[in-house]
């Protein structure tokens, strides 16, 4: 594991010869926070960075603490997007395929902030297009559809010779067994069974994407217990001896993401950006064409559904 003073160390070495597009999904709070103002402080204004999200207020007070734009390529911007609808997250990705010419690096951290009681009890929330629960609407299947609608540009880097990488934070190496007559969890499931399914579902999403893509990097991370606003505010005093602040947790997941390589391929890094192998996965070719098709048909069944009103009608 590096400690922090290296990883700071190398990631202000770090000097990209032409401005990079990065994207942050999720970017305006917690994890996607704390990567993009690292992105945004070693890029030193050199740098288009987009916050895709729900909070447009906390993307413009996220903005301000970016140093000033250097270049007429740089420049920083909100987009808005509720990803638990994958009519939005199509919408968001179709947008910015229409305007932009590469994205260099793509970071998914986004996430439903639920009553943390609820979800420990498997209490769900179904969505409007038939999704069973918003947090698995949002940790999984719109990161997929955000990381295969964005291929081409992600290619188009690579095409450019620059960087191309896709960084995915949920928790690599705290995988478990997927049962393969319920890969929509569909079946009752609290937090603790359902959690260890979704890591794996990410570990073959990222082996899925390589493979329709081997020149970008796609890695799967883990950042460990981060002081965001999961965590209640009293409860954060207490737990600060135990939690990475942010501000530290953003230098380890840039440090990840500039690890791109020049082969693509998949990789599997922990909290401190440290290359973990095989730990804790439970993947494999059944479970990764199986969890693939299931991905690729519920994400199409759900932008089959015509909303109406409050309401649903399937078409």
């Amino acid at each position: 594991m590096p400690p922090l003073a290296a990883v700071r160390e190398s990631n202000a070495l770090w000097s990209p010869p032409t401005p990079p597009v990065a994207i942050f999904v999720g970017g305006t709070s917690g994890i996607g926070q704390g990567t993009a103002q690292a992105f945004a402080r070693h890029t030193k204004g050199n740098a288009h960075i987009i916050l895709a999200g729900r909070n447009r207020a906390a993307a413009d007070a996220i903005f301000t603490t970016f140093p000033e734009p250097t270049s007429p390529a740089s420049k920083y911007e909100f987009v808005h997007c509720d990803a638990t609808l994958m009519r939005n997250v199509a919408a968001t990705t179709s947008g910015l395929c229409s305007r932009l010419k590469k994205v260099n690096y793509l970071v998914l951290t986004c996430g439903a902030l639920r009553n943390p009681w609820e979800v420990l009890r498997g209490v769900r929330e179904p969505t409007a297009e038939g999704i069973p629960d918003t947090l698995l609407a949002i940790t999984y299947y719109a990161r997929a559809k955000f990381a295969l609608d964005l291929l081409p540009l992600l290619r188009a880097a690579k095409d450019a010779g620059e960087d191309a990488h896709v960084l995915i934070v949920l928790a690599a190496g705290h995988g478990g067994p997927v049962d393969l007559d319920d890969i929509g969890l569909r079946k009752p499931y609290t937090l603790s069974t359902a959690r260890p399914t979704v890591v794996t579902y990410t570990d073959v999403l990222v082996e899925s994407l390589s493979a329709l893509a081997p020149e970008v990097t796609f890695t799967h991370i883990c950042p460990g217990l981060v002081s965001t606003p999961l965590f209640r505010p009293w409860a954060r005093p207490l737990m600060n001896l135990l939690l990475t602040s942010i501000d530290d947790c953003g230098e380890y997941m840039l440090y990840a993401l500039l690890d791109s390589g020049s082969a693509g391929g998949t990789k599997r890094k922990g909290a401190r950006g440290d290359d973990i192998g095989m730990e804790g996965y439970y993947g494999g070719e059944e479970v990764r064409e199986r969890v693939w098709a299931h991905t690729m048909e519920t994400v199409e069944s759900a932008l089959a559904v015509k909303l109406v009103g409050n309401g649903t009608v399937e078409v």
